[in-house]
């Protein structure tokens, strides 16, 4: 078998490998395992730092559709009549600060520049994911806080003695939330 074969082989099974590990890895997060996620000193409590998140907040928009009627009359020349249409309302995610989102033992800190949010996990309805960070709905807040950004930070994973560093995704975001949250809740009992 020629060199070449043998070498795009043998990347392949470490790039399955590797999916194979971030797979078993996120199963363990999900049941509240935080052993895979590297830390920098293990005999602090758990505190995980996300840098670069922004806080997003659902707003309305109004948007107007115009239409009529166009003829042409001559070569330049055109007659218009104007027609407003019924108003569109769309919902368009605005970016209300950019700065550090820390989780740890009691809940989820976010630091701004302008804005400065804690929310306790016994405050926390429900939490849901998008392909770039989480939704949480909180009974402390009015709306819902949206955290965006996940896909600039990585965090290291280790499983045995392979270590990877995984782009965080919102769904992953949403685990590592909520295995913090388990494990808080257990040491609490």
């Amino acid at each position: 078998m020629p060199f070449g074969l043998r070498k795009k082989k043998a990347q392949v099974t470490v790039d399955r490998q590797r999916q194979v590990d971030i797979c078993y890895a996120t199963r363990q997060l999900e049941q509240g395992n935080l052993s895979f996620v590297v830390v920098s000193n293990p005999d602090m409590p758990i505190v995980f730092s996300f840098q670069n998140i922004s806080l997003a907040e659902p707003r309305m928009a109004q948007g107007t559709l115009e239409g009529g009627i166009k003829e042409r009359i001559a070569k330049g020349l055109y007659f218009y009549v104007g027609q407003a249409q019924d108003t569109e309302l769309t919902e368009e995610l605005v970016q209300l600060d950019t700065g550090t989102m820390t989780i740890n033992s009691d809940g989820i800190a976010f630091v701004g520049k302008s804005k400065h949010i804690s929310v306790d996990f016994g405050d926390i309805d429900s939490i849901g994911h998008t392909n770039n960070g989480i939704t949480i709905s909180a009974r402390t807040h009015l709306k819902r806080l949206r955290f965006e950004g996940a896909d600039k930070v990585e965090v290291p994973l280790k499983v045995q003695d392979r270590m990877y560093s995984q782009h965080l995704s919102g769904r992953l975001m949403q685990v590592l939330l909520e295995a913090v949250m388990k494990t808080s809740l257990e040491r609490r009992r």
